[in-house]
């Protein structure tokens, strides 16, 4: 009697991409519940979904036609995995063809183990790790749309600072205007001539004064 292999099977090691190619090490895994029969890669398409559910998974075949963003893409024997593996060689494993990657999507690879003994079969995947690769040969496409947003922000902040500028100089220029036609208004006002005032009054001198009441004697 077998169980599920327990623990979980072990991280893919990625040791290069190039292309649609991917070389990977595939450290041996350790099953407390039966023998190691053999070991398959999954590749899963992350720019799509996180993960995949095992239900689903199948040959590479299967997932085009079934529209499934993941696959098995090879089954080895314990004796496969001493060497380093290429991940797209289009070459068949067990009958799982290894197809080539794509170019331009993040991807996950991700190992399971197979245990079998006495014509019974007990598999285990390894949990997602969301790990994406990056395919370093192909640049990111950005969308247009991204690109003239970005340039109409930058105009539109450039053309801010500009107007801002403008204003801070002309209020600079204003003052100093107002400065200058103070300064140039208050020696006019210093230098204005003083007029004397004439007493022009009807007090008359003591010596014109006339006696009204001795007249009237």
């Amino acid at each position: 009697i077998i169980g599920t292999p327990d623990p979980s099977p072990p991280d893919i090691e990625i040791k290069e991409r190039h292309g649609d190619q991917m070389l990977v090490h595939i450290p041996e895994a350790r099953n407390v519940n039966g023998p190691v029969s053999m070991y398959r890669i999954v590749v899963s398409i992350e720019l799509y979904q996180q993960g995949f559910i095992t239900e689903n998974l199948g040959n590479f075949t299967f997932a085009d036609e079934q529209d499934l963003p993941y696959y098995i893409t090879a089954e080895l024997a314990p004796d496969e995995i001493k060497n380093d593996f290429i991940i797209g060689d289009e070459h068949t494993y067990n009958g799982f063809f290894n197809a080539k990657l794509p170019l331009t999507n993040d991807i996950e690879v991700s190992l399971g183990v197979v245990s079998q003994k006495n014509h019974v079969t007990k598999i285990r995947y390894a949990e997602s790790t969301k790990k994406i690769i990056l395919n370093i040969n192909e640049p990111e496409v950005v969308s247009p749309m991204v690109v003239g947003l970005g340039a109409a922000i930058a105009i539109g902040v450039v053309l801010l600072l500009i107007g801002v500028g403008i204003l801070i100089v002309l209020r600079k220029r204003i003052h100093m205007v107002r400065l200058q036609r103070g300064s140039q208004s208050m020696p006019l006002s210093l230098s204005e001539p003083c007029m004397e005032i004439e007493n022009s009054g009807f007090l008359q001198d003591e010596d014109e004064r006339v006696d009204y009441y001795g007249n009237l004697k």
